[in-house]
């Protein structure tokens, strides 16, 4: 085994073959042309291995050549450094998807084993055992190690200065306060913490980076809002918080990223009114955007509207989204790129996506999120590039499909809620077949004045894929599929499962026996009643209730209490003999959503 983050280069072994090939070509007898098989071979060859991290997460890809039968895998271990003691995870996936949208490409085409562990320790260093192997030749072992990011602190040592609205002036004391912040700018150094006094601080660009670990702070003071109509964040190691943030006729936007931003900090800030509130660039990096509240501009909710963001982060990677409360934007948030993680949000009343990671890439992990009344989809794959995705312990309560699946590749759906009054709680549901499905709640509640007497919990078919946003149906299970452990309520349907089996025609299953032996997945399903499940007793009138302090966790003996099947790392910690099924572990303190305390 390689031990530490060094990785093999495979030049070495490829112009050895080379060599050999082209002595051969020479040498050989002139009987015959030699033919080469164009067909990639099945054995694996490991190549290149990428890491990163955030606070609570690694991300692993590795890179390799040849498995045309996609039968490698590659187990994972990991450990404290220097504890010796080892613990499982969750296999690395197997990737090969070349990422076709249209005319939008993803940016190669990925051959390769990628995942995440989770739920880790911020600040600590984790060794990382790869075993990776191929039942037709190839195997590789490393021993990697990672450290997770910190969370963001202001630096004990740094200057502090108060501010107020003004055009120059003062010494930044609390008698003096600096008037305006281009004063206040001009003297920043890294460490340095600027109270801003209430009042009107207009438009204004933050230039003047901090330091890793010494970050240059703005910070409302408390004594009233200090409240901007615009700013620009230019520099990086800033520390942004408890900022107003007010729409004028002149900007749109609220806060906006301009250049190769990393690392900044925008928190407990409010802003109203704005079509996007938070706007990085592409080139932001590993930024914390956290307990902010954000208030669009949709004034109504009840009709599709795809412009305007809450949070844009405009395919940058490497951020933690966390405990933002927004709504009355299009979608939530958008366009991660890879490697960020988006947890303890709660999103309601948005006219498009609740989360939209579109053309994003692998370890873009989403969980333990509260989303509400998006007008179209929880969570929309349009298209994912590249996976895998994680969706884990969400509370999604939806007006139609609960993923928008577009163009999928591989992804994780593990321990969510995921309630829908539309036609189907699931359309184009062939989608899960490129996941890990385990421990869903699935609710159906049909909208009896609907002009759709006929509902399903799942549909999978062929119409609907022309143009753009469609990928090619997929009938059957294949070696992306692992979908099982799931709870279903379908409400008074007599046909919950609809599914094109490869015929051209839809085929309606009467239960989940013959739709698991026609389909092949969700054998160990089962079904559920919601009226049994929930502590709450109306799901609707608590899908109406803003920021309510209740959950959907579950009811003291229901069907869906230890029903669901470990997946180590993911859902290992649990009470009873197996995890529950829903986004809430019975008996185990209900997450927290939006802003902390």
């Amino acid at each position: 085994m390689n031990k530490g983050k060094a990785v093999t280069n495979p030049e070495t072994t490829f112009w050895r073959i080379g060599l050999g090939v082209g002595l051969l070509l020479v040498f050989a007898p002139r009987v015959a042309p030699l033919v080469f098989s164009a067909e990639p071979a099945n054995s694996i060859v490991p190549r290149d291995v990428r890491l990163y991290s955030t606070i609570h997460s690694i991300g692993i890809e590795w890179d390799v050549a040849g498995d045309a039968n996609h039968n490698a895998s590659c187990k994972v271990q990991y450990s404290l450094q220097g504890s010796g003691e080892w613990r499982p995870a969750l296999d690395l996936f197997r990737i090969d998807y070349h990422g076709w949208y249209g005319d939008q490409k993803a940016d190669r085409a990925y051959n390769m084993l990628a995942g995440s562990l989770m739920f880790l320790e911020p600040d600590t260093t984790y060794e990382i055992k790869l075993a990776l192997s191929d039942p037709d030749g190839g195997a590789d072992g490393r021993i990697v190690s990672v450290k997770t990011r910190r969370v963001p602190t202001l630096s004990k040592n740094g200057r502090t200065f108060h501010v107020v609205p003004g055009s120059g002036g003062g010494d930044g004391s609390a008698a003096n306060p600096f008037r305006g912040l281009k004063s206040a700018q001009s003297v920043a150094r890294p460490g340095d913490v600027f109270l801003l006094h209430k009042g009107n601080y207009e438009d204004f660009t933050f230039d003047k980076p901090g330091s890793p670990d010494k970050y240059i702070a703005w910070k409302g003071t408390g004594d009233g809002d200090a409240v901007f109509s615009r700013a620009i964040v230019s520099a990086s190691h800033l520390w942004l918080e408890g900022l107003v943030f007010r729409r004028t006729p002149a900007f749109s936007n609220g806060l906006l990223a301009n250049g190769s931003v990393e690392d900044a900090v925008i928190c407990r800030n409010r802003f109203s009114g704005y079509h996007y509130s938070i706007t990085l660039k592409p080139t932001c990096r590993n930024c914390y955007i956290a307990d902010n509240v954000i208030v669009g501009d949709k004034e109504n909710i009840d009709v599709s509207d795809i412009s305007g963001e809450g949070i844009e982060l405009n395919h940058s990677r490497g951020h933690v989204v966390a405990y933002n409360c927004i709504s009355r934007v299009a979608d939530g948030i958008s366009y991660a790129d890879r490697d960020c993680d988006i947890y303890g949000n709660d999103i309601r009343d948005v006219t498009d996506d609740g989360i939209e990671p579109d053309y994003g890439y692998a370890n873009i992990r989403i969980w333990g999120n509260r989303i509400h009344n998006p007008f179209n989809e929880g969570f929309s794959f349009q298209p994912q590039f590249c996976g895998p995705w994680y969706i884990v312990r969400n509370e999604v309560l939806t007006k139609r499909n609960t993923l928008k699946p577009n163009v999928a590749d591989r992804f994780v759906l593990v321990n969510n809620t995921l309630v829908s009054r539309g036609r189907y709680a699931q359309g184009r549901a062939d989608l899960l077949l490129k996941s890990l499905s385990r421990n869903n709640l699935w609710i159906l509640i049909h909208d009896r004045n609907a002009k759709d007497k006929d509902y399903a919990i799942w549909q999978a078919g062929k119409g609907g894929r022309s143009g753009p946003y469609s990928m090619e149906y997929q009938a059957l299970p294949d070696w992306r599929t692992d979908v099982d452990y799931d709870g279903f309520d379908w409400d008074q349907t007599p046909t919950p499962f609809w599914w094109d089996l490869g015929t051209g025609r839809t085929r309606k299953f009467k239960d989940l026996l013959s739709f698991s032996q026609a389909v092949g997945i969700e054998r160990h399903a089962i079904r559920v009643r919601k009226e049994e499940l929930f502590e709450v007793t109306d799901i609707l009138a608590y899908a109406a209730e803003p920021y309510s302090a209740k959950r959907l966790t579950l009811k003291k003996g229901c069907a869906a209490i230890d029903a669901g099947q470990p997946l180590p790392n993911l859902c290992d910690d649990f009470n009873g003999q197996a995890p529950d099924l829903g986004a809430y572990e019975y008996g185990k303190p209900a997450p927290h959503y939006g802003p902390r305390p």
